[in-house]
C-alpha cells in the first residue's frame, strides 16, 4: 500500500511540474484567447480605470493570448533563453490586446 500511494504522489508530482516549469516549446497545440472589451470593460476594466477602457477606444475582439497548450493543462513560466520584451515592445501590441500591461503578463506566464 505504502508502494502505491509513493506511485500515485510521484505520478501528480511529474504533471504538476509539467504544466509549470516546462522546457519552452514543448507542448501539444496553441490556444488562441479572445475577449469581448466591452463586456470585460463592464465587469472589472472599468473600476481599475484600464487604459483599454478609456472613452473613445471603442475596441471590439481583443487578443488575449496565443497559448501553448497541452492535451491536459498548460505550460506556464517555463525556463527560456529568451529575454523578456520590453515595455516598449509590449506596447507595440496594445492595439490587438488592448492594453501593454495585458501583453507583458502574458508574456511572463506563458512566453
Amino acid at each position: 500500500m505504502r508502494l502505491f500511494l509513493l506511485a500515485v504522489a510521484a505520478l501528480c508530482w511529474s504533471n504538476a511540474a509539467r504544466a509549470e516549469g516546462e522546457r519552452a516549446g514543448d507542448f501539444d497545440y496553441y490556444v488562441m484567447s479572445l475577449s469581448w472589451s466591452a463586456a470585460w470593460c463592464a465587469l472589472e476594466g472599468d473600476s481599475r480605470d484600464d487604459p483599454q477602457c478609456a472613452d473613445g477606444r471603442n475596441l471590439t475582439f481583443v487578443l488575449h493570448g496565443l497559448w501553448p497548450q497541452f492535451e491536459q493543462g498548460w505550460p506556464s513560466y517555463c525556463r527560456t533563453v529568451q529575454r523578456d520584451p520590453t515595455r516598449t515592445e509590449t506596447a507595440g501590441m496594445a492595439d490587438i490586446m488592448g492594453g501593454s500591461g495585458l501583453a507583458f503578463y502574458q508574456w511572463k506566464k506563458h512566453g
